[in-house]
């Protein structure tokens, strides 16, 4: 319907007024009215007349704002990004936006009365023309992909939507430029055609599963593989799903909903299938979403299928060598420990672990054995440089093996072991440390070597047998600026007791002076005989105030200790001379030391400790017992 616009001005709208009172009146004259009543009467007119004043500006103001709505709307169709196309019923454009006139490659103006079916490629016209009848037809708008023809260039692919609008418009076009889409489609399809023919050469499976419908589109050779035919394992994920062993079908699932939920893009999992014959195989599924809907859920997900039963056997294969090697380890009651080339502990046997543990060590491996041997073992530095040579030279020079000369004795106890490092001569140049326990017979040693070297009647070590002990305890404090102290002790009047009682009774209290005095030493603690009623303690690693409380209490244990001898109680005392290793650095000096304070002791009244770092006199505490006076 036309629009009606407003009078230009007053005068025609006057006109339009008179010509409209005309025609109600007939043409008869108006009727004679009064003053009051023409006054009344022009009142109403002006109120009318400001009325159509106000009105006609209220219509003015809306064909301003329509007419601006119609330029925005001329505007969003010219720019808007899908092409637009107005046919008539002859077929002839009449209307197109700025985006169609790019499409079609020409100015506007020009398009403008062509005929939209010579721009669709001539195979595809008469599919053109029938789109136009159906939608004429039915009312409704159709929808199909067809090709352009544009300037002799390369078809162009376009989504067409044709609505039918009416007899006086015609069809409304509206076109999507589709074949940068179409192009990347061929692509991909060229894309996984290769990649599935690729993953076939190498025996993989390839998987396209349509989620929503549970479709499962899978290479040829996977139900065959599995002893079934494609027909009898079945085409869904429901379907391929059975073969799947129970006791990883859950997992399976957990990892597939994760990625269709959008938890995860893609997935990587190891799980078993049964065979049509019983038999298991091992396969490893990798899938990803390649597409998903507007709430993040997969519609689409492809992978892949390998099997890997060869490899899962052989890794069962190598941990059974692994357990077997771990039995064979720990079933070897030596200590033993691997090393890499650096010498760091990779793995320990059960002896091993078992020896750091009643030693409260901490665990071993992850250590650089060399460091390990200073820490838990009594190593000289020495010892501990001649095990790095000879690592080295397992690596370098090629040896086979290498041995420490000695026994080594553990921090814990007293333990000793042998040490033999053996090159394992594989890639990774690893090492193999033994310890065996040569304890019993280090003891059997030190046992012989006591029947040889001690005192047969009071059980010290002899004078021979403690020079020597000392000389080597005194080089290694002096290497190590390690405290020293020697005690020299001398029982008090010693000829009474052979003139009373006999020298059997003398050789009982020597004895049990021996004893007595072994029980306040340290296990470190070493006492020899140097003659007669004369004895030596040699305390390494001794500080003068604690050499001074054990010569203390070596005096007063003596005297509390009276010893029993055919029916008497004999009582002694003894007196201390000490020396430490401050300026002497001969042990026979010390021994010198340690006799002058001796001397000084028994002139000062006996039964106390003189040193020779101090002339202060240090006699102990307490009465003399009075059983035997000696």
């Amino acid at each position: 319907m036309p629009y009606r616009k407003n009078p230009p001005d007053l005068d025609a709208l006057r006109q339009l007024a008179t010509a409209r009172l005309s025609g109600r009146s007939g043409g008869q004259a108006a009727a004679l009215l009064d003053m009051q009543q023409v006054q009344r009467l022009l009142e109403e007119l002006e109120i009318h007349q400001i009325e159509l004043e106000l009105q006609n500006e209220h219509l003015n103001t809306a064909r301003a704002q329509l007419e601006q709505a119609l330029n925005q709307s001329n505007e969003l169709y010219d720019f808007a990004p899908v092409c637009s196309v107005l046919i008539d019923a002859e077929g002839n454009i009449t209307r197109l936006n700025l985006a169609a006139a790019q499409l079609l490659a020409s100015e506007r103006a020009r398009l403008i009365g062509s005929r939209f079916a010579l721009f669709v490629a001539e195979d595809q016209r008469a599919r053109f023309s029938a789109m136009l009848a159906q939608a004429q037809a039915e009312h409704d708008r159709q929808t199909a992909e067809l090709a352009l023809q544009i300037n002799g260039w390369e078809p162009l692919l376009v989504q067409l939507k044709v609505v039918w609008i009416g007899p006086e418009l015609g069809w409304q076009l509206v076109l999507v430029d589709v074949s940068e889409r179409h192009r990347m489609e061929v692509q991909l399809r060229a894309s996984e055609e290769r990649l599935t023919l690729a993953l076939s050469a190498v025996g993989d499976w390839v998987f396209d599963w349509q989620v929503s419908s549970g479709e499962v589109v899978i290479s040829d050779t996977y139900a065959p593989a599995l002893g079934w035919s494609r027909e009898e394992l079945g085409s869904t994920a429901s379907d391929l799903m059975r073969v799947v062993h129970p006791d990883d079908k859950s997992s399976l699932m957990l990892k597939l909903q994760d990625c269709i939920n959008g938890i995860s893009d893609r997935y990587a999992i190891y799980y078993r299938v049964k065979h049509r014959d019983g038999s298991i195989l091992w396969l490893l599924a990798r899938g990803a979403a390649v597409l998903r809907d507007t709430n993040g859920k997969a519609l689409r997900v492809l992978g892949t299928l390998v099997n890997v039963t060869h490899n899962k056997q052989a890794e069962a294969k190598l941990a059974e060598a692994a357990q077997f090697q771990r039995a064979i380890l720990d079933s070897i009651s030596a200590q033993v420990a691997v090393l890499d080339r650096d010498g760091t502990i990779l793995q320990t046997n059960a002896a091993w672990h078992k020896h750091m543990a009643d030693c409260a060590f901490e665990e071993s491996v992850g250590k650089n054995y060399p460091a390990l041997l200073a820490s838990v073992f009594t190593v000289d530095p020495a010892l501990v440089n001649a095990v790095t040579s000879g690592m080295a030279a397992l690596l370098t020079a090629g040896d086979s093996h290498f041995s420490l000369p000695m026994p080594l004795q553990s921090r814990c106890g007293r333990w000793w072991f042998t040490v033999k490092i053996t090159s394992v001569q594989d890639a990774a140049h690893r090492m193999v440390v033994t310890h065996e326990d040569v304890t019993a017979l280090k003891f059997a040693e030190l046992a012989s070597l006591a029947l040889a070297n001690v005192d047969h009647l009071t059980g010290a070590l002899s004078r021979q047998n403690f020079m020597a002990l000392a000389d080597q305890e005194l080089a290694r404090a002096l290497r190590y600026a390690l405290p020293l102290v020697v005690l020299m002790l001398d029982l008090d009047h010693f000829k009474n007791v052979n003139d009373s009682y006999g020298h059997p009774a003398g050789d009982a209290v020597l004895r049990g002076f021996v004893e007595t005095v072994k029980e306040v030493l340290r296990e470190s603690d070493v006492i020899g005989r140097i003659g007669g009623e004369e004895f030596a303690v040699l305390l390494p690693n001794t500080t003068q105030d604690g050499a001074c409380a054990l010569a203390n209490r070596i005096l007063a244990a003596v005297r509390a200790s009276p010893v029993s001898f055919e029916g008497h109680s004999i009582a002694y005392t003894v007196s201390i001379g000490a020396s430490d290793l401050a300026v002497q650095k001969s042990f026979g000096a010390l021994l010198a030391e340690s006799d002058t304070a001796l001397y000084r002791a028994k002139k000062a009244g006996r039964d106390r400790l003189e040193v020779s770092w101090d002339n202060t006199s240090l006699q102990s505490s307490g009465d003399s017992p009075h059983h035997v006076a000696i």
